[in-house]
């Protein structure tokens, strides 16, 4: 290209050169020969700039290219991205999906049971007179579902339902009656339990009884849930409860009565090894406040009460102290234990003592195991609140005495057949409205349990 623009610039300049050299002047030929010089200048000049503009539009060009290569990996890898993070979406789900299946466990029973009842005491019919209280026979269901949460770390969450007969806080047997009548499922537990340290727990709401029970005593109903909260701690051999229960919430004006019925207890114990076996003691106390000259709040079931206007209303606080003791070994290779209870109330001077004592002897909770166990009982008037007291043994009422026997066998795991016999006597000590004393109760109930 240098060598074509310079052939044309001489050859211009010779036509010029040959046209005018005749008349040209010295002074003539040196301004030719600068415009020559200053034309191949500028060929030089334009040569160099089209040479750098090559290189220019090389590396653009290269540029683009590497460009293009980036584009198309940047475009892979964004497909991959979206597939792989497709593909994590679904591992997160299903691993926030197993981790809540984890933090929640689900747990229950339902029982058949077959009662028969025979009951001594007599009612006064009016126009008839004294008349015998029929025997009865009766089958009964109870089924509970409970579902335990892992919330946090250190704080689980249980609900749980039962069925309900009437409310009885007692009780979640429903009988088979009323001609396929619905059976009412009702909240049975609602409560945290806050592990706040290595030796303590709290526990708010409706929950089990966390106070410890030796054996198999009666002085408090299995199924009574209380309400509140209870303060839990273990450390060693030591263990121990504090609880403050609500058993009736009051409000109105200034001049009627607004205090609320309360349940107030501790215990204290500790499980003492010997040798193999285990030995453990405790005290128990509770007090029932507000509650004298008030109507007994679900059932008086025995205890004394006093008449005020058209009412009957509670005479005595209860103020119980309670002892217990258990001692576990084994006999051969299966489990044995020993068991007593002992309870004081300190409001009356008379009637205010309850004791227990038994044996059991097995376990039935695996494969082809079984238990058999004995106990005695008796529980005067006013010894113990009568609402909390066991609901089978003398149908529920204080001043009872007697004896409980008891047979259970697990043909496979979770499944369970029990049979438990109450030969009891009500009004042991104290004469009922129609002067009985020292009356027969006797009761059989056969369940078939299955757990899960």
């Amino acid at each position: 290209m240098k060598n074509l623009v310079l052939a044309a610039a001489v050859a211009t300049a010779l036509s010029s050169v040959s046209m005018g050299v005749q008349a040209a002047s010295p002074n003539e030929l040196a301004q030719i020969r600068e415009q020559l010089e200053a034309l191949m200048q500028r060929v030089d000049k334009l040569e160099q700039e089209n040479t750098e503009l090559k290189s220019e539009n090389e590396q653009l060009k290269a540029m683009d290219e590497k460009l293009q290569a980036n584009d198309d990996y940047l475009k892979g890898e964004a497909r991959g991205l979206r597939k792989e993070t497709a593909q994590q979406a679904v591992e997160v789900a299903k691993t926030k999906g197993a981790d809540w299946a984890g933090k929640v466990a689900f747990t229950g029973d339902m029982r058949y049971r077959y009662e028969y009842i025979s009951d001594e005491t007599l009612s006064n019919v009016s126009g008839v007179g004294l008349v015998p209280t029929a025997d009865r026979y009766r089958d009964r269901i109870r089924a509970r579902l409970t579902a335990t949460v892992k919330a946090t770390d250190n704080i689980t969450v249980g609900i749980g339902m039962t069925t309900a007969e009437g409310n009885d806080p007692r009780s979640g047997n429903q009988s088979l009656k009323d001609v396929f009548s619905k059976k009412p499922f009702d909240l049975d537990l609602a409560y945290f339990d806050w592990k706040f340290a290595s030796w303590g727990n709290l526990i708010g709401g409706k929950m089990k009884q966390p106070f410890v029970k030796p054996g198999q005593s009666l002085f408090w109903d299995n199924d009574i849930t209380p309400e509140g909260l209870a303060l839990g701690f273990q450390n060693g051999m030591f263990f121990g409860t504090a609880y403050n229960y609500w058993l009736i919430e009051q409000s109105g004006t200034e001049n009627t009565r607004t205090a609320d019925t309360m349940l107030h207890g501790l215990q204290l114990g500790m499980r003492l090894p010997v040798g193999a076996s285990t030995l453990m003691l405790a005290a128990h106390y509770y007090d029932l406040s507000a509650a004298v000259g008030r109507s007994p709040f679900y059932n008086s079931n025995n205890n004394t009460t006093d008449t005020a206007g058209t009412a009957q209303v509670l005479r005595y606080d209860y103020e119980v102290i309670n002892l217990s003791a258990e001692f576990n070994t084994l006999l051969g290779e299966l489990p044995f234990s020993v068991w007593a209870d002992v309870a004081e109330n300190q409001d009356p001077s008379d009637e205010n003592m309850a004791w227990a004592a038994g044996v059991l002897f097995g376990k039935a909770s695996n494969y082809r195991t079984w238990e058999l166990g004995a106990g005695y009982q008796k529980i005067e008037k006013d010894a113990l609140f009568a609402q909390l007291i066991d609901s089978d043994f003398a149908g529920g009422f204080s001043d009872n005495e007697g004896w409980v026997l008891r047979a259970a066998y697990t043909p496979v795991r979770n499944w369970t057949l029990n049979t438990t016999y109450f030969l009891n006597k009500r009004n042991a000590e104290v004469a009922n409205s129609l002067g009985q004393v020292d009356v027969d109760y006797d009761r059989l109930q056969v369940d078939f349990n299955v757990k899960f």
